[in-house]
């Protein structure tokens, strides 16, 4: 079985204060990574990230993820550069498709695979100091340079479901993230096409941190786990509707009806209707919820199915807190996987 590292993922919506308390709390029980969602419009990752970094002295971080779209690579290099240099060389970039926003900014999504290969190619350019130019498909950059020397190259992790941008992962990354495809059927699925990329580039398995982003509830209660992460999943099965029959995900007809009829929101109408209908086989392709000891079986299973880093993204029971998440996570879980 593959060893774990273990991260956590923390929304941008906690006040200043409370986000600097939580890095320093999953750095001081045994988290490896931070990962800061790049989601609109919360909280800017970028400045949440400066703040990890200063209260912290091991925690490697990112933004889970950034995309090609919403702002120009050329930028996200330079924050990302600034970042590592400001953190002593701890920034990790994971960069995927998106999923929110882009309606209220008017901003199209065409060919993610493409966009985000472009993007990476631009930004590792950039990190030479050197002038760079992009004359891409999808993204243009005509000769400029950072106005400062990179401290160095930080890692690039390509985040999806879809097979396209898995395989790119396969391919160009220097890790994978998995978005939350968590059974065998699921995770088998994202594991064979990153496997096809690498093999395409004459990589080997062996070359990437293979990590899965993971909606994660963890409670002695375990039936109330399960009903912290519904509505998340509900979000997933309606972000992921071209694939999910490719992935192995039987619906039921009630369910089949509600996704066809439903848009990404996770306050619609149709988004609730989606959630009523999450059961428990569902939250099985898509999560790791219930009590510690079902969340320590989970942990393991990934890790024989070739996962080597397990990002957990807290979904919270009644009553509990982040910070009480961390704590049973790290003793539960971290301690005795």
């Amino acid at each position: 079985m593959t060893s774990l590292t273990f991260g956590l993922g923390v929304m941008p919506w906690h006040p200043p204060d409370r986000f600097v308390r939580i890095a320093q709390m999953a750095e001081a029980l045994g988290f490896t990574t931070l990962w800061v969602p790049d989601e609109r419009f919360f909280y800017d990752c970028y400045s949440y990230m400066t703040l990890a970094a200063r209260a912290t002295t091991r925690l490697r971080m990112g933004p889970c993820v950034t995309d090609p779209y919403s702002r120009h690579p050329a930028l996200t290099a330079a924050a990302m550069y600034t970042l590592h240099e400001l953190s002593g060389g701890r920034m990790v970039l994971g960069i995927g498709a998106g999923a929110s926003g882009f309606d209220a900014m008017g901003i199209d999504r065409p060919r993610p695979a493409v966009a985000i290969r472009e993007a990476v190619e631009l930004i590792r350019k950039l990190g030479t100091g050197d002038d760079a130019t992009c004359h891409g498909e999808l993204i243009q950059f005509h000769g400029g340079t950072l106005h400062f020397r990179p401290t160095g190259l930080f890692p690039v992790y390509v985040a999806g479901r879809g097979p396209k941008i898995l395989e790119l992962a396969g391919r160009i990354g220097d890790g994978v993230i998995i978005g939350a495809l968590a059974s065998p059927e699921t995770l088998g699925y994202a594991m064979k096409a990153v496997r096809a990329g690498a093999a395409r580039a004459g990589r080997s398995m062996d070359d990437l941190d293979r990590m899965i982003w993971l909606h994660t509830a963890v409670h002695a209660d375990g039936g109330a786990a399960k009903d912290a992460v519904r509505k998340i999943v509900a979000g997933v099965l309606v972000s992921s509707k071209p694939v999910l029959n490719d992935l192995g995900v039987r619906l039921s007809p009630e369910m089949s009806e509600a996704l066809a009829q439903s848009t990404y929101g996770m306050h619609s109408a149709s988004m609730a209707r989606v959630t009523e209908l999450v059961d428990d086989d569902l939250l099985r392709h898509f999560t790791m919820a219930g009590d510690p000891e079902y969340c320590r079986a989970k942990a393991r299973d990934l890790a024989a199915g070739g996962i080597t880093h397990l990002a957990a993204l807290p979904w919270l029971a009644p009553g509990q807190s982040i910070e009480e998440f961390i704590e049973t996570f790290a003793r539960e879980v971290i301690a005795k996987v």
